[in-house]
């Protein structure tokens, strides 16, 4: 067979751009009468679910015959598929531990870099690392190795415990993060203080009472504690 040449004409102007023939076809039309090649049914068929207006088929519906996914057999008790959701630290933030010190997934919690004990920590290499630590995790970048032996640290890498399929792993220990140091007062927060234990000093002592809350004293010939007459206007 002879080859048939393509001939590829030049573009000389954008509106000359043109999508390759036969590329893009045109919507069937239904519904246009007879003479349209799609008339009467519409290509929709004779009476039946296909028919209807509203149809809509499931996925794998065979027209009530017993679809293949009811007809093949079950496999039961797959294996489970062993996740890992990683918890990623930035080196960058291992700046806050003392330099010198040995960084874990436990450290990194009491830090506060961390909410729980993860048995998937990654670091990163996001950040500056100015202080040599020996870091322990499950899996480190190319850059946070590399900023972490700059610094004159040392990395390892923690293999997790191998789990059985079907078994859950197991729960890690709770560790609270370190109580933070409290904050120096200012000079003026002392003052108060001191005002309130005077006022403590100059309220009256117990058993005795006040000029506005003392009883008036009795008069001669009267008994202590019993009510005066009104006074006469």
């Amino acid at each position: 067979m002879a080859k048939v040449k393509e001939t590829v004409e030049e573009i000389k102007d954008l509106g000359d751009i043109q999508p390759t023939p036969g590329a893009r076809r045109l919507r069937k039309r239904v519904g246009r009468g007879r003479g349209s090649g799609h008339g009467k049914t519409s290509t929709r068929g004779h009476n039946g679910q296909g028919q209807r207006s509203g149809e809509a088929k499931r996925f794998g519906f065979e027209g009530g015959q017993t679809p293949l996914f009811r007809r093949l057999p079950k496999i039961h008790n797959f294996d489970e598929v062993i996740t890992r959701k990683w918890v990623e630290v930035n080196v960058g933030s291992l700046s806050a531990a003392k330099a010198g010190s040995e960084v874990t997934p436990t450290t990194l919690v009491e830090l506060g870099l961390m909410r729980k004990v993860s048995d998937s920590v990654r670091i990163l290499g996001n950040g500056e690392l100015k202080v040599s630590l020996k870091v322990k995790a499950h899996h480190f970048s190319k850059g946070a190795q590399a900023k972490i032996e700059a610094a004159g640290g040392s990395i390892e890498v923690i293999q997790p415990e191998p789990r059985k399929p079907g078994k859950k792993a197991p729960k890690p220990p709770k560790v609270k993060p370190a109580p933070k140091p409290p904050e120096p007062k200012a000079e003026g927060e002392e003052a108060p203080k001191k005002a309130k234990k005077e006022k403590k000093a100059d309220a009256p002592q117990a058993g005795q009472q006040s000029s506005k809350t003392a009883k008036p004293a009795a008069k001669p010939g009267q008994k202590p504690g019993a009510k005066q007459p009104p006074k006469k206007k």
